[in-house]
């Protein structure tokens, strides 16, 4: 071979080799800006995913809070009627409490997201999302079972018992007659709310260590 062709081919051969090497480049830059974006996606999902938890939180405790209040009026209620209290210790907040309680609702909107845009998958540990469907597919929906079974027992039975047999007085703070406080259906259906609502406190305090647990896994995902 003469030197001639000789140098040709080294000439061609190196441009060869920077076209494939440029191409290697663009393809690993590339993959990185790619990567980059899924990364930064993730952590975007997983701030805005512990904001609605903290949301959750927070929601829980209030609720655990104005529960509380409800169950020493429905409390006392029981109270006055064991003792046989004059009907005149009764306040108006001891009646309204039978039907005051609150709900939980879900800030579910990062989750619900998630899912129907398909970016689930740029959350890379599958342990958090198996704990993730664990909380809006099963213990959320628990959750709602539960208060929807009170809203139940308040919307069908104690409310319209409030409206029919109470007669709250027009002078003062109270109301006129006890008696209807004192039948059996009464107490049950009081009973029965205290009950309910007591059992609810122990399960929000129970979402409010879960919500904690799962925000501490968010955390470790973002580290990683």
């Amino acid at each position: 071979m003469s030197t001639k062709k000789k140098v040709e081919w080294r000439l061609h051969f190196i441009e060869l080799l920077v076209v494939i090497i440029g191409i290697s480049i663009a393809f690993t830059l590339e993959g990185w800006s790619s990567d980059r974006k899924q990364q930064k996606l993730q952590t975007n999902y997983l701030n805005s995913l512990r904001a609605d938890l903290e949301k959750d939180k927070e929601d829980f405790q209030n609720i655990i809070d104005s529960t509380n209040v409800i169950l020493k009026n429905v409390g006392e209620v029981f109270q006055y009627i064991y003792t046989k209290r004059p009907v005149e210790v009764y306040r108006r907040h001891h009646i309204t409490s039978g039907y005051l309680a609150t709900y939980f609702y879900p800030h579910n909107g990062t989750y619900v997201s998630l899912i129907n845009s398909g970016d689930i998958n740029v959350v890379d540990n599958f342990e958090l999302k198996a704990s993730l469907s664990d909380l809006y597919n099963v213990q959320y929906r628990e959750i709602d079972r539960l208060d929807n079974v009170i809203r139940n027992l308040v919307d069908n039975m104690l409310q319209p018992f409030v409206i029919n047999e109470i007669e709250f007085s027009m002078t003062r703070d109270g109301i006129e007659d006890d008696a209807p406080l004192k039948k059996n259906k009464t107490v049950n259906m009081l009973g029965s709310f205290f009950n309910l609502l007591s059992s609810r406190q122990e399960a929000y305090k129970g979402m409010i260590e879960t919500c904690d647990a799962l925000i501490s896994q968010l955390e470790e995902s973002k580290g990683s």
